[in-house]
């Protein structure tokens, strides 16, 4: 700034002269130590500034020379360094904005600016996932990970191919087998193409080296165990206990565990395990799987231990469920009083399609109309409230 100062001081000064050579003309004596000097007052201004110049550049090149070789360059070169700093950052600037791409001509002549990993980590960000290379192992470890993880987005679109991407993934986790984002992004492809085990594996090994807590985890590690135990019968017993531990009130999974228990001729534990869990949480699909079982196993019985429950203490699809029991068991009247009780009390729209085939199968068809029209009502009012 200084330097830039003097030069426009030195090129208004010769303007001045020029217009007014008279003053540029006038002779100028100076007497200091015994010296002597005459000259012309616009030699000696032109002159001073020269000197000035000279001394400039003068302590600038001995600067460089005592601070390195490189430095000389480094502090003539600084004007024009800090041009291409300040193209490259509105570069970027328009970049982050989406309002235009990265040069690849300014990036070149970026290379004085940043070091050379960076401009080409940069270079990565600018260009869209479709063109990135393929994984080199060749390649700078950074850069790897970069492509990678740019062409693994979620939110970049259109998305490669799947394939692609799990090339990708498993490129950067053999240079970073850390890498928590690899790992993640790895579980996505897995679950994406249906590769259960795989997707368990990887699940179950974040959780275990605290990368993401079993809140956080359990809803997607649950929905990976139901896959597998649906894919691999042979360890479905195994992973449907893991899924109960991590949800105990899961409905898809106390219902998945009670179907393999009874692939396996077990239904007395899946009545067992179904009746607990109706005790205390609404679920329709249990209720109706278990009264199919209970009515092939003797289902006045079954009523009868459910009869000594207090309805207030057990849920809807409990009490629709005994109710339904007491109809299996020719115990028309009970079974009417309560599923009605049921029905009006909680406007439980399975209560009111059970009623409405009981009065079908009786002849009554006004009131199994009636019936049926109260449990479209009910199943709608549900829907708007949620």
């Amino acid at each position: 700034m200084r330097l830039i100062f003097l030069l426009v001081l030195a090129l208004a000064v010769s303007v001045a002269l020029i217009i007014f050579p008279d003053i540029a003309d006038q002779p100028l004596r100076l007497e200091a130590f015994g010296w002597v000097f005459e000259t012309r007052q616009g030699a000696f201004i032109v002159a001073l500034f020269v000197v000035l110049l000279l001394l400039w550049l003068l302590r600038t090149v001995l600067g460089g020379l005592l601070s390195g070789p490189g430095q000389l360059w480094q502090s003539l070169s600084m004007g024009s360094r800090k041009r291409r700093e300040k193209r490259l950052r509105e570069a970027l600037e328009r970049w982050l904005n989406g309002d235009g791409d990265l040069n690849a001509r300014l990036l070149k002549r970026s290379r004085k600016v940043l070091p050379d990993w960076a401009l080409d980590l940069l270079a990565v960000m600018g260009t869209p996932a479709k063109d990135q290379p393929a994984p080199d192992a060749q390649a700078d470890p950074m850069l790897t990970a970069m492509i990678a993880r740019t062409v693994t987005s979620p939110l970049v679109s259109p998305r490669p191919d799947l394939v692609v991407r799990k090339e990708h993934l498993k490129a950067w986790l053999e240079i970073a087998p850390n890498s928590s984002l690899a790992r993640s992004r790895m579980a996505d492809v897995a679950e994406e193409e249906g590769n259960w085990q795989e997707l368990v594996d990887l699940l179950e090994e974040r959780w275990k080296k605290g990368e993401q807590s079993a809140a956080g985890i359990k809803t997607r590690l649950i929905h990976a165990y139901l896959k597998l135990a649906e894919a691999d019968a042979e360890q479905a017993p195994a992973l449907l206990r893991k899924a109960y531990r991590l949800s105990p009130a899961d409905g898809a999974v106390m219902l998945a565990y009670g179907r393999v228990q009874l692939h396996d001729g077990d239904s007395s534990n899946t009545r067992r395990v179904w009746l607990n869990h109706l005790h205390y949480y609404d679920d329709m699909t249990i209720a109706t799987e278990l009264l199919a079982i209970l009515q092939r196993h003797d289902p006045l019985k079954a009523y009868r231990k459910l009869d000594r429950k207090v309805a207030a203490e057990i849920s809807f699809s409990l009490r629709w469920l005994r109710a339904e029991l007491a109809q299996a068991s020719a115990l028309g009247g009970l079974a009417y009083e309560q599923m009605q009780k049921l029905a009006e009390e909680a406007d439980y729209a399975p209560a009111w399609e059970s009623m409405a085939r009981w009065h079908e199968t009786a002849g009554e068809y006004e009131q199994a109309a009636h019936c049926f029209s109260q449990a479209l009502a009910s199943v709608h009012k549900q829907k708007s409230g949620d």
